[in-house]
């Protein structure tokens, strides 16, 4: 059997796992709570306004994470898009226009690789150290 790596909440199994998890955690609670002494009904109210705000902020988290993060469907849809539209502009070069973008690379990389090499560091004086001067 094919086992692929699709994260864990992207298959039918999994959502009806997390379903059941819910739903058997909200009958814990509820039977917890009625246990400690609490009324039914308010047992039944409590638990249902722990599970759904609890669901509420996690999706919410959980969206606010994806767009912090740049991870949004529209987002990589368009760094897809962006990556098909270079590898075609690449494949339409010619041999010709392929050498002279790659020598105009190289000699970025060369204009660059000195002030790397060098080892710049910058360091900012104090206020001691500029009323001395």
């Amino acid at each position: 059997m094919f086992y692929s790596q699709t994260p864990f909440g992207y298959t039918r199994k999994d959502v009806l796992l997390i379903g059941v998890g819910v739903t058997l955690l909200g009958y814990g609670l509820k039977y917890g709570l009625e246990l400690v002494g609490v009324d039914p009904l308010q047992a039944g109210n409590a638990v249902q306004l722990i599970i759904v705000l609890g669901m509420t902020v996690g999706w919410i988290s959980t969206y606010m994470f994806r767009v912090a993060n740049k991870d949004m469907t529209y987002a990589q849809q368009l760094r897809d898009y962006e990556k098909q539209v270079m590898e075609k502009r690449l494949e339409s070069l010619t041999e010709a226009e392929l050498q002279v973008l790659l020598e105009q690379v190289e000699e970025e990389k060369q204009r660059l690789t000195p002030v790397r090499d060098q080892g710049i560091t910058f360091t900012r004086k104090t206020e001691d150290q500029t009323n001395a001067s």
